[in-house]
């Protein structure tokens, strides 16, 4: 709008002020070549637009032509000028707009000074300096501030800046060299006016000398905002910098406090040296394992606080650059050690020695990481003890069954024989080889437990029953006396009654041996609810309820290097001990999800704690049918069994209870058997099928085979060991009943009766 305003009022001034006819057209024409001559003479203002802008000294020619031609014919030089300065040999090309807009302010000055100079009562052609003095120093003063102006309010409203600071940095300073050029320019016209053509052509040079003053000054001008600019620049530069260092030093600090959090926070102990291999690093955990504080230890030599030993050879090791930056370890040495602490004791641990190197790969020093190996090496003893129980678990399977087999023979025939009718002498003498074999069992049976086929046959019982049991059969005749406490609300467990028995049996004859002349044996059980997750004697101990049976003698008690194996197969402290009991027990708490706890203090005693996870569903106690009798029956049986002994054995056993049976040895012969019986209208009633066959199908796979061709097949598995969990979950497979081998024929007449009872 202000620039549109300019234009407008320039285009009215110089409409109504142009001349209507020229008086002296050879001087107009000379006044016109000296204003564009001077308009030329022009230097660039440093001013904050694109195209910047210019300060000539034309308006010296502007004023002499004021007082030679008149203002008509001086508005035509002034604006020819303004043309020429924008037009000519500009160091950066202007809009067409800003020529427009100068060459219109002057045509606004111009007249502005016409008016002025009427008013102030000059004359044309002046013919003396006194005439002219107050008109000129008026004329001077409007062109400077109208011209002046009128541009810097058009760089104020452009930058949106104040006009007044915009004029007095940029335009104030020219107007002493203004005033000059001026008070030239009006010499000249009194010269003319008198005559003196060529004598006014010297007056050029106060107005050359006005421009080269405004080069100058400028040129100062430009080197002070030049130096301006690169002091401002190197401000930046510095700020810039101090702010980067800044930055740096207090990612620096706060990287060193991570540091020092990692290391105080890291369970791994950690020591750092420097090449004279003195400390300079101590972290808490350090500090725990080796006795030393962090200020004790700092400054002194590595080896004084760091002393570790072979674990094999007790010889001290180094530790030293040399060794931890050798090129066949570029990671640095791993190695198990003692390390001797500051009051002497010693722990086992794990090392890594390391040099510590810069940016450039040179060693500065070496760090040493520790760490307890006590919980590590005390779960590697647990596996190795476990891995062992696993091989001789699956050596007692193999054991296991063949004996089962021939202790099957021995006992079924014995119990065939005594069936038979024999004078009391004989039998009394058979009763014996019964008991014998029975015992056998109870041995083939400890080692069962530790086999994979061993897994309980579990049913929700009483541990109190269980408990009385026990104590009444394996004290039963003792010199030790015992009291019980029983809480009377004790929860249920979920358990096979016969392997607990067993648990309890082994752990009270044991206090009862501690004790050979005697004493007592405190047995008490309760509920229990463990609170968290843990581990007890490498078995895993789950939070949740539990029932504890706590079994205390007063015996000689167990000694600190004895407790750890006390629970190794075939570890005893007793010359005629066989070492199975408490691996037996322990194996059987264990495949019942429960554990064990041992406290002892030789000279006063043990306490064996037995914990089973409690079954809070409604109690369901059977008691045990202790009164077998033989019952006969009749049907057809079919017998799968891989031993020529066991087959005549079960024909013999079953013709004796009344029923006809037939052997075969093979998987395959008993689904033919099967089969035909069928075809031919003489169904099997029941069959029984030995588990483990050696290169046929076992009993399992039969009777998948047989439910496909009877739905309504009855059962029952017959095995002294098998390689899965069958015997324990025999329904799940689809078997009516079990019997395990060795068996009496009284045992195997009440299964064959419960089955033959059993609706499909």
């Amino acid at each position: 709008m202000y620039v549109a305003g300019v234009f407008i009022a320039g285009a009215v001034a110089a409409a109504t002020f142009l001349p209507t006819h020229i008086n002296r057209p050879i001087l107009f024409s000379v006044l016109l070549v000296v204003g564009y001559l001077t308009s030329t003479w022009k230097v660039n203002l440093p001013l904050p637009l694109a195209n910047g802008s210019t300060l000539s000294v034309s308006y010296a020619a502007d004023l002499m032509s004021l007082l030679v031609v008149g203002p008509e014919q001086a508005m035509v030089v002034a604006m020819t000028g303004a043309w020429a300065q924008c037009a000519r040999l500009p160091k950066r090309g202007y809009p067409f707009y800003r020529t427009i807009f100068s060459v219109a302010a002057v045509a606004l000055t111009m007249r502005a000074v016409a008016v002025t100079y009427t008013w102030l009562n000059g004359t044309p052609a002046p013919a003396s300096l006194a005439d002219l003095a107050k008109p000129l120093v008026g004329v001077i003063a409007v062109y400077f501030v109208i011209n002046t102006g009128l541009v810097a309010l058009a760089i104020a409203l452009a930058t949106r800046q104040w006009m007044w600071p915009i004029w007095r940095d940029n335009f104030l300073w020219s107007a002493p060299s203004f005033i000059v050029a001026g008070f030239a320019g009006a010499l000249a016209a009194i010269v003319v006016a008198h005559g003196d053509y060529w004598l006014a052509v010297l007056l050029v040079a106060p107005v050359y000398l006005t421009y080269r003053t405004y080069r100058v000054f400028l040129g100062r001008i430009e080197d002070e905002q030049r130096h301006a600019a690169e002091t401002r620049g190197l401000h930046r530069e510095a700020v810039d910098a101090l702010s980067l260092a800044q930055t740096a030093e207090r990612a620096l600090a706060s990287e060193k406090e991570r540091l020092a959090v990692t290391l105080r926070s890291v369970g791994d102990g950690v020591i750092a040296a420097d090449t004279a291999g003195v400390v300079r690093v101590f972290n808490r955990a350090a500090e725990i394992l080796t006795g030393w504080t962090h200020d004790e230890a700092c400054g002194r030599p590595l080896d004084d606080v760091f002393h570790n030993l072979d674990a094999d050879t007790r010889e001290r090791l180094e530790n030293s650059i040399p060794v931890a930056a050798a090129p066949d370890n570029p990671l640095g040495v791993a190695r198990s050690a003692v390390l001797v602490c500051r009051d002497g004791r010693e722990l086992p641990i794990q090392e890594v020695c390391a040099p510590l190197r810069d940016g450039d790969g040179h060693v500065i020093g070496l760090v040493l990481a520790f760490r307890d190996a006590s919980d590590a090496i005390r779960i590697q003893e647990e596996r190795t003890k476990a891995s062992k129980l696993e091989s001789l678990g699956l050596l007692a399977g193999g054991i296991a069954h063949d004996f089962n087999n021939i202790l099957t023979a021995i006992l079924g025939n014995i119990s065939l024989a005594r069936h038979t009718g024999l004078d009391e002498e004989t039998d009394d003498a058979l009763v014996a080889a019964e008991e014998a074999c029975v015992r056998a069992r109870q041995l083939t049976q400890q080692l069962l437990t530790f086999a994979k086929g061993g897994a309980p046959i579990k049913k929700s019982v009483g541990i109190d029953r269980i408990v009385m049991e026990s104590i009444r059969m394996a004290l039963s005749g003792a010199t030790a006396s015992w009291i019980a406490d029983i809480d009377p609300a004790l929860w249920a467990v979920h358990a096979d009654e016969g392997q607990l028995i067993q648990v309890f049996n082994n752990v009270i004859i044991n206090a009862k041996q501690a004790m050979p002349h005697g004493g007592r044996i405190g047995v008490k059980a309760e509920n229990l609810s463990e609170p968290e997750d843990r581990w007890e004697f490498g078995l895993r101990v789950k939070a949740g309820p539990y029932v504890r049976v706590s079994i205390a003698d007063e015996g000689v008690g167990i000694s600190a290097d004895d407790l750890p194996r006390i629970f190794d197969p075939y570890f005893s402290t007793k010359p005629t001990g066989t070492g199975l009991g408490l691996a037996t027990s322990r194996s059987i708490v264990k495949n019942h999800g429960g554990y064990i706890a041992v406290e002892s203090e030789v000279g006063r005693g043990t306490i064996i704690q037995v914990c089973l996870p409690a079954s809070l569903a409604k109690r369901r106690d059977e008691q045990p049918d202790t009164h077998l009798t033989t019952t006969t029956g009749s049907g057809r049986l079919l017998v799968l069994d891989d031993e020529q002994p066991i087959r005549r054995l079960a024909i013999r056993l079953l013709g004796a209870l009344g029923y006809e049976a037939t052997a075969v040895s093979t998987g395959s012969a008993a689904i033919e058997q099967y089969t035909r019986a069928r075809e031919e209208g003489r169904p099997f009633d029941l069959v029984l099928l030995d588990l483990t066959i050696p290169g046929e199908l076992g009993g399992s796979e039969v009777l998948r085979v047989l439910k496909t061709i009877d739905p309504d097949v009855k059962a029952i598995v017959v095995s002294g060991y098998a390689g899965d969990n069958v015997l324990a979950n025999y329904r799940d497979y689809g078997f009516k009943a079990v019997v395990t081998k060795p068996f009496t024929i009284d045992e195997l007449s009440a299964t064959l009766i419960e089955v033959a009872n059993t609706h499909v």
